[in-house]
């Protein structure tokens, strides 16, 4: 059964729609509605066109950027909070990007006749999706900076240590991340093979940095993992 969610809340504080207009507002609310996605699906694939733009209300999304030969790279992981699709407003073209669903997940969905019609009434909303847009783009970047001009264990240590910003919760002896990843995802996040990821978590078992316990990581020593973020010589 879908939760309740206050779509008029979930608008009004959106980046995109920062500043928006109460008629506006409530002609967002009236044209969005609430879908749920299971486990392993897709909100889209690639080379697809997307109609509509979304709000994470629950679960997680990955954005995957993938090869006609089945290869894929992860770009970043999406919760709740979220906002995409905006590719829709600016131009009718076929994706590069494909978004799976990782776990059981809920979005808000308007359609893009409706938000380009409130773009079209409040263009402001276009300076806000340019600021959004660059705020992504900047995280992007950063990905490239790290497959570009960082080995492959100091790619993961980076996906670590944005984990427990995002999910660490401090406990006893160190800090947990508070969100399932297999070794096969910390492979697609960085860019590896399974075989080596899994070489370096053990490693760094040994040297006392990460442990797995219950499926999740316990990340024992942070600075010594800052420390693993050595670029290239």
């Amino acid at each position: 059964m879908t939760a309740f969610y206050d779509r008029h809340e979930i608008i009004a504080t959106s980046p995109w729609f920062e500043g928006i207009p109460e008629d506006l507002l409530e002609k967002l609310v009236a044209a969005a509605t609430v879908r749920a996605f299971p486990a392993n699906s897709f909100v889209w694939t690639a080379g697809q066109q997307t109609t509509d733009i979304y709000a994470v209300l629950s679960g997680r999304l990955r954005i995957i950027l993938a090869s006609e030969t089945g290869q894929e790279f992860a770009l970043i992981d999406w919760e709740q909070g979220a906002w995409l699709g905006e590719q829709a407003l600016g131009v009718e073209a076929r994706s590069k990007l494909e978004v799976r669903v990782l776990e059981p997940s809920e979005l808000m969905v308007i359609p893009r006749q409706a938000a380009l019609e409130v773009g079209e009434a409040w263009p402001t909303m276009y300076r806000n999706l340019f600021r959004a847009t660059w705020s992504n783009t900047r995280g992007l970047y950063e990905i490239l900076d790290g497959v570009l001009f960082y080995p492959l264990r100091a790619r993961v240590a980076g996906r670590v240590l944005g984990l427990i910003q995002a999910h660490g919760e401090r406990v006893d002896d160190g800090i947990r991340i508070n969100i399932k990843l297999s070794q096969n995802d910390f492979a697609r996040l960085s860019m590896g093979s399974r075989q080596r990821v899994n070489r370096i978590f053990r490693e760094w078992d040994q040297q006392g940095l990460v442990e797995s316990r219950d499926d999740h990581l316990l990340i024992r020593d942070v600075a010594g993992l800052e420390r693993e973020m050595v670029p290239f010589e």
